[in-house]
């Protein structure tokens, strides 16, 4: 054994039994060109994990060894129910950085569309409402995937209807100098991401926004739906060519879909940005339309929730115990006068919610009333306890409304959504928090300071 209780390793490979932080390797699962791919399990729990190394090649090169750790940084911080989870990440003895992440049983859509054939429209339209879920909330924290593709879709067992995860960030890409996975780790005119589903901004090295990853949906959609990329060549070089020059192909001259599905696939393909999708959402709702037929919602609602948790620092008293009852009972007056209904009221913790108005300007107005009433409630407590001894965390999320009935009964055990707390409101200490689709568009409302813990902002008053 060497220092750090890490096993002595010879050559590329970690042979089973390899100690790698709290995992231990039982078998070598996939080799990639930078990475290595192993299955392991935790010595705490036994619970299968799947263990990234780099290769000793890159990690003589600072820019790949600084983005692998970005890519365990950023899935680190975008927890979500359809992004694979990080368990921890590190670095071997002889210095080659690592990720553990949950272990994924299934295979990827590559497989399924190679063993199974072609998806139908339903069904690709499940796959697409996960994977633009995993999208939405990536680029609310402000980052783009870049790298979208049948591979890096995790197809997961168990179920009637298709659950997927999407995986790899490892061209992940920052929108500000404060998101996660930021950097300036690419320089002008570099080109990374796959050539099958690279839009034509990313081959001529411009900067990625979201539409970046909207076009590369266009392209996983045509692919479920035909089984097949619309752009193909003997070479990267000619694929490229298609993806500035070429006319897209008709997803309804090579499968039996809605024509409808055309006109989806069409605007994702724009070789113009400007053109495509404003973002994940409007090209769901166009989707949802071409599949269904013009039936059903046209947008899936959202809703927004305030959650509030009250502490006694130190041993409590009577007098301190006395002040958390009431910070608690005006942090549920406050959730009501603000338009949210009580959906957990328990000892030290209280769960508001409520949907949000179609409209921008509607939703927009109902978002800064939750934020401004929470920034009240803290003044309340401020002053009620001076010395701080009771202290409040609030953290505000906006996600998709949930069904009306689970409204009514008890919170999940399952995680994803609104209601499923441990994804979302992770904020401790006293203070404001909110998630990045909670703030989104007010920042000139209010001063909001990213970075704050699982990816949350601080928000610390209105200007």
């Amino acid at each position: 054994m060497v220092p750090g209780g890490e096993e002595s390793l010879y050559g590329e490979e970690l042979s089973p039994g390899a100690l790698v932080g709290g995992w231990v390797v039982e078998q070598l699962h996939y080799q990639g060109p930078v990475s290595i791919l192993y299955r392991a399990r935790e010595l705490r729990t036994g619970a299968p994990t799947a263990l990234k190394v780099m290769r000793s090649l890159f990690t003589e090169t600072s820019t790949a060894l600084r983005r692998f750790r970005r890519e365990a940084d950023t899935l680190q911080r975008l927890r979500h129910p359809h992004i694979v989870e990080v368990l921890g990440y590190g670095e071997l003895a002889d210095g080659r950085p690592f990720i553990a992440m949950e272990w994924l049983e299934g295979k990827d859509l590559a497989a399924e569309l190679a063993t199974k054939g072609p998806l139908s429209a339903s069904e690709a339209l499940e796959v697409l409402e996960q994977v633009g879920a995993a999208l939405r909330a990536a680029h609310e924290a402000g980052v783009v995937h870049r790298d979208l593709k049948v591979q890096n879709v995790m197809r997961l067992p168990g179920g009637p209807e298709p659950r997927v995860k999407l995986v790899d960030f490892g061209v992940a890409k920052g929108l500000s100098p404060e998101a996660p996975g930021a950097s300036t780790l690419t320089q002008t005119g570099a080109v990374l991401g796959t050539p099958l589903s690279m839009a034509p901004e990313q081959i001529r090295g411009e900067v990625p926004d979201p539409r970046t990853d909207l076009y590369a949906m266009g392209v996983l959609l045509f692919q479920l739906l035909t089984g097949q990329p619309p752009f193909q060549g003997a070479t990267s070089h000619e694929v490229e060519e298609q993806h500035l020059h070429a006319p897209p192909p008709r997803v309804s001259e090579r499968a039996p879909v809605p024509a409808a599905l055309d006109g989806v696939v069409h605007r994702c393909l724009q070789k113009r940005r400007e053109e495509r999708y404003a973002d994940v959402d409007e090209l769901l709702e166009d989707l949802r339309r071409a599949v269904r037929g013009g039936q059903g919602p046209a947008r899936v609602g959202r809703a927004v929730a305030l959650y509030a948790e009250a502490h006694v620092d130190g041993e409590p008293d009577a007098t301190s115990l006395e002040q958390l009852d009431l910070v608690l009972e005006r942090a549920g007056a406050v959730a009501r006068v603000a338009g949210l209904e009580l959906k957990v009221d328990g000892a030290g913790c209280l769960l508001a919610a409520a949907p949000l108005p179609e409209d921008v300007a509607g939703e927009h107005s109902a978002r800064a009333r939750v934020l401004t009433a929470a920034l009240d409630l803290l003044e309340y407590a401020g002053a009620l306890t001076p010395l701080r001894r009771v202290r409040l965390s609030l953290t505000v999320h906006v996600d998709a409304a949930p069904a009306p009935r689970e409204l009514a009964g008890p919170t999940p055990s399952e995680p994803g959504g609104l209601l499923w707390l441990p994804g979302w409101a992770a904020h401790s200490g006293h203070g404001l928090a909110a998630t990045g689709a909670a703030v989104h568009g007010l920042e000139a409302d209010f001063r909001v300071e990213p970075g704050g813990a699982a990816g949350l902002a601080r928000v610390t008053g209105r200007r």
